[in-house]
């Protein structure tokens, strides 16, 4: 008996290491290829092991949302050609110059293609204090812009998904990714029927913004884990509008429309981002 519990044992952490791999890298073909494909699963038993755990999957394009945030960024900041800006990229980059081009046109153009979410995450009663952490993902390129941003977190959804859905993965990959892991995340945090109170137009994405109360009892820091973001912690709105840290774009826009929401929770605000401004008169 005690030597079937021990298997079992074994196999549920053999499950869990493929889960976190899975929330590291974002896709199943990443994940058989950063572990040159040895691994003791086969590719459907590994999405149908990312289902029954109840992860939702990664939605968007396999490069991160802040992957070409931090990229647009330095092509405003910058004012230089892309081309230019791309060959100073690290391997580590995976958006193509061909995709740069096409998103950088759909800002221009003021077409969406993309979809994401972001939370901001307050504990009860205490609505201006926010759920931050540092941006680990962006890939180093080497134009003075340094890397660890403070952003809400956000990730990439699908269009015609249920929001719980949207909100969810976000949770998972930014929030609670250990929790996650343990099947223990807190899933009630999520409103019934959660209501976007900001759209906000950021490169070619449109970011829906929901505002999620959590009570004491899932404040608890060493809860707080991911593999994209690190050193979760609740910063006042004052103190990010004002602060002098690199903060991810769009982040200040969401606060500020968030201040203004708390006083009128009945009106949903649309946005477009600085970001998307300032590239208006940028080279392609």
């Amino acid at each position: 008996m005690f030597q079937e519990t021990e298997i079992r044992e074994r196999e549920n952490d053999f499950y869990k290491n493929i889960i976190r791999l899975y929330l590291k890298y974002g896709s199943v073909d990443e994940v058989f290829r950063v572990t040159n494909y040895d691994l003791p699963i086969s590719y459907p038993g590994m999405h149908h092991l990312i289902k029954r755990w109840g992860i939702i999957k990664s939605a968007g394009p396999n490069s991160k949302l802040s992957e070409t945030l931090t990229f647009l960024t330095l092509l405003s900041d910058n004012q230089i050609p892309m081309e230019r800006l791309f060959k100073k990229l690290p391997p580590s980059f995976k958006t193509s110059l061909s995709t740069m081009h096409r998103i950088l046109h759909n800002v221009k153009t003021g077409v969406t293609r993309r979809f994401g979410t972001a939370l901001v995450i307050t504990p009860k009663n205490q609505k201006n204090s926010i759920l931050m952490g540092e941006d680990i993902t962006p890939p180093k390129i080497e134009l003075g812009k340094p890397t660890g941003s403070k952003t809400l977190p956000m990730t990439y959804s699908s269009d015609s998904e249920d929001p719980k859905t949207s909100i969810l993965r976000v949770l998972q990959q930014e929030v609670y990714s250990e929790l996650a892991v343990n099947k223990n995340i807190p899933t009630e945090i999520i409103p019934e029927n959660p209501k976007p109170f900001m759209h906000l137009s950021i490169a070619d994405i449109k970011v829906s913004v929901y505002h999620l109360e959590i009570s004491d009892n899932f404040l608890n820091s060493n809860d707080f884990s991911s593999f994209k973001v690190k050193d979760h912690s609740f910063i006042s709105s004052k103190e990010i509008l004002l602060s002098k840290e690199v903060v991810r774009s769009g982040v200040k826009e969401i606060i500020t429309k968030y201040n203004e929401y708390i006083k009128d929770e009945d009106k949903i605000y649309e946005q477009v981002s600085e970001l998307n401004l300032a590239l208006l008169g940028t080279t392609s």
